[in-house]
């Protein structure tokens, strides 16, 4: 009978271990000041996007975009917001694409844009998993 028990207590273990290592998929907006983003991903999976805004660029500005991913990549576009865009309106997902980045662990990029307010479309290329930072800097 103790035996059985052992074996029991065993499986269960076996079974909460292999519970933990599948995850929910989370790939979304962590935070959002308007000069700044951080894109989370937990087991992100492949193909999944969102867009938001915005994104506020003054002057002598420009965007940068710093990954922080263990694993995986993800496409990050910096896309023109249309004119006389308001809280209440749908961002538009098709909107100009200003900047475009293809990022991986430890891969950054940057580009100076006009002033004025941008949205961003992150996709999913390959699972994965850590964040990506925006952010809305000095121009060099």
């Amino acid at each position: 009978m103790k035996r059985k028990s052992v074996l029991i207590a065993a499986l269960a273990l076996l079974l909460a271990v292999l519970l933990a290592g599948c995850g929910a998929s989370e790939f979304g907006m962590n935070i959002n000041t308007g000069k700044r983003m951080v894109i989370e991903a937990e087991n992100a999976d492949k193909d999944a996007f969102f867009t938001v805004g915005t994104l506020n660029v003054e002057e002598g500005e420009q965007i940068t975009i710093t990954s922080l991913l263990e694993k995986g990549s993800v496409k990050v576009e910096i896309l023109a917001a249309p004119e006389g865009e308001n809280a209440d309106a749908l961002p538009d997902p098709d909107g100009e694409v200003i900047i475009t980045a293809n990022l991986k662990p430890g891969e950054n990029a940057s580009g100076t844009v006009e002033a004025g307010s941008y949205l961003l479309r992150a996709t999913c290329l390959e699972k994965a998993t850590g964040t990506v930072q925006i952010e809305v800097v000095p121009a060099e």
